[in-house]
């Protein structure tokens, strides 16, 4: 009977030794590039969010957002002077198109001339240097018809001018709001609170966008991944509530809640599923077939920030069902 009790309360509340502390790890990627000439922080240091950790040379950056202001001071100057000359422009372009309208009518007047006077230069009716004079009438009408043309085309052009100049300014705001954001990104702001890892650079060193300089552990929330054996899983669902001890204190009980379990761990021998897509848990014995171990996360609810560190060993009980 005691053995059955005893087995019981290990069945539903099963324990695990085999459990490691863990907060999540995030790489500090500048995203500009350039030299480091500023590094605020030290390793294992403390930081708090919005902390400065390092400073790239702004000197390039600082360059490109003056010439992108100067550019659309100018193309603001050359708004301001197209917006001047707009009513003159509207004037020379309703000029222009009056003075189409009446080459046009001149032309059609010297062709009606000519038509009329071309039969009867046969018949004697009309001289040759009369048809001559009403020939030499069209062109001139057709030449001062093709001025006037002309003349209309490049006061629409400058007309469209400030159209074209208010269009550009969007794209010169753009360029200089990204230039501006570009030189901000020199300083490299913490962006939660955390402790500095793997720090192993100094000033001087060159940073490249994208790429981690160092990382930042979260230490606003914990967590303790545990392996329990497959037959102990179906005691447990997500809101499950745990009991967390650190080796390193194990007189201090830290309460936690399952937060999920995990539904994939690679196989012994399994060699064609994707590099580190999949949890490896190691079976205890290599050479018995015992159960397999699938990672328990387990929230820590009221974590100690001066025990908790990552990787440190820990052992986790199921304590009781899902909360409410």
């Amino acid at each position: 009977m005691l053995t059955f009790w005893v087995w019981n309360i290990t069945e539903r509340h099963p324990r695990t030794d085999d459990s490691t502390a863990r907060a999540n790890v995030v790489g500090i990627a500048p995203r500009v590039r350039g030299q480091i000439v500023k590094l605020n922080v030290r390793d294992n240091q403390a930081v708090a969010a919005g902390d400065v950790l390092f400073e790239i040379d702004p000197d390039d950056y600082d360059l490109s957002l003056q010439k992108t202001k100067a550019a659309l001071a100018t193309l603001d100057q050359q708004i301001e002077v197209a917006r001047s000359q707009d009513a003159q422009l509207k004037f020379q372009v309703k000029a222009a198109e009056a003075g189409v309208e009446q080459a046009k009518a001149e032309l059609k007047q010297a062709g009606d001339t000519l038509e009329r006077l071309q039969p009867l230069l046969s018949d004697g009716f009309a001289k040759a240097d009369d048809v001559d004079r009403a020939a030499t009438a069209k062109q001139v009408a057709a030449a001062a018809l093709a001025a006037q043309e002309q003349r209309l085309h490049q006061a629409q052009t400058a007309l469209s001018e400030l159209a074209t100049l208010t269009a550009q300014r969007a794209g010169a705001v753009a360029a200089v709001d990204l230039a501006a954001l570009e030189l901000s990104y020199c300083k490299v702001l913490a962006p939660f609170p955390g402790r500095v890892i793997s720090l192993n650079i100094s000033v001087g060193a060159y940073a490249s966008a994208g790429i981690p300089v160092f990382s930042l552990l979260d230490t606003r929330k914990w967590y303790v991944m545990a392996n329990f054996r497959e037959a102990e899983v179906r005691h447990m669902a997500p809101g499950t509530e745990a009991i967390v001890y650190l080796s390193s204190a194990p007189k201090r009980q830290f309460r936690g809640k399952v937060q999920g379990i995990g539904w994939a761990v690679v196989p012994e021998g399994e060699t064609d599923l994707p590099f580190g897509g999949v949890p490896y848990v190691k079976r205890e014995l290599n050479w018995v077939r015992v159960a397999q171990r699938f990672p328990v996360r387990i929230e820590v609810e009221n974590p100690d920030a001066n025990l908790f560190r990552m990787g440190a060993s820990a052992v986790a009980i199921i304590n009781g069902p899902p909360r409410d």
